[in-house]
């Protein structure tokens, strides 16, 4: 049986939808089956992000809604990434009608074909999340966060809101470790404030445009350091164990001037 993750935050611009992207591409890459969820209705994102912005996909409201068999929506893309789009022409109300058994029902389906579920919230968790958390059914939470006060107001707030917290780990995004002394916090104050264990810091990376503009994630770019950072949460979310840091830092060059 496979694991959900939920991909969330309380603000947007976070680095969401790039980190999800990311992880689908490198769980694919070790042959893992994987599914990738947009959940943020009417706006959407990681089918850009993954390469799927021209194609046609099912949503997962069209599986809830039997409007499409599973067999049809559930294909693999070229990276080997199965994708389910958000329903561009829906807003929040579209879960109105979704009752919770069904929501269930389909989730422990879905758990039986696939090694990982991702779903990309969109900020705040949108009209989706409480059929997640009541559904006892997600294996992780990753709460995503930048080191900007405003961000890491927001991480604390929704750790803090979160009915399974034990369920939480927390993923820095955008950390600047070239120059540390420019992060508003430090990476064990961001720790401490949001009260979640971490399990990634990412670097400020230049490669994402040009990832959200190839639809290649970051995962996919041999010399991006975001991307090995990623490729880091993937593999200890499958089980490995990877130092926090590990490629993360590099080590500076010493100069010697005699």
């Amino acid at each position: 049986m496979g694991e959900i993750l939920v991909v969330t935050s309380l603000k947007g611009g976070v680095g969401k939808t790039v980190l999800s992207a990311g992880l689908c591409y490198e769980w694919a890459r070790q042959g893992k089956r994987v599914l990738a969820v947009d959940m943020d209705l009417g706006t959407g994102g990681l089918d850009i992000a993954l390469g799927r912005e021209d194609m046609i996909c099912a949503t997962l409201l069209d599986l809830l809604e039997d409007k499409i068999p599973q067999k049809e929506a559930l294909t693999p893309g070229k990276d080997g990434v199965t994708f389910l789009s958000s329903p561009i022409f829906f807003g929040e109300t579209s879960f109105g009608g979704v009752l919770q058994f069904r929501f269930n029902a389909l989730l422990a389906e879905l758990k039986e074909k696939f090694d990982f579920l991702l779903f990309d919230m969109p900020a705040g968790g949108g009209a989706a999340f409480p059929f997640l958390e009541k559904s006892d059914l997600v294996d992780r939470v990753l709460l995503v966060t930048t080191s900007e006060p405003t961000s890491v107001r927001a991480a604390e707030r929704c750790a803090m809101r979160l009915k399974n917290p034990e369920k939480c780990k927390l993923v820095l995004n955008g950390y600047r470790f070239t120059h540390p002394e420019d992060n508003p916090f430090s990476v064990s104050e961001i720790i401490q404030r949001a009260s979640v264990p971490i399990i990634g810091v990412i670097p400020r990376d230049g490669d994402v445009e040009k990832a959200l503009e190839t639809g290649v994630p970051l995962t996919g770019r041999p010399k991006s350091e975001g991307g090995k950072a990623i490729a880091n949460i993937a593999k200890r979310l499958a089980g490995e164990e990877v130092p926090l840091l590990s490629g993360v830092v590099r080590k500076r060059k010493r100069f010697r001037f005699y």
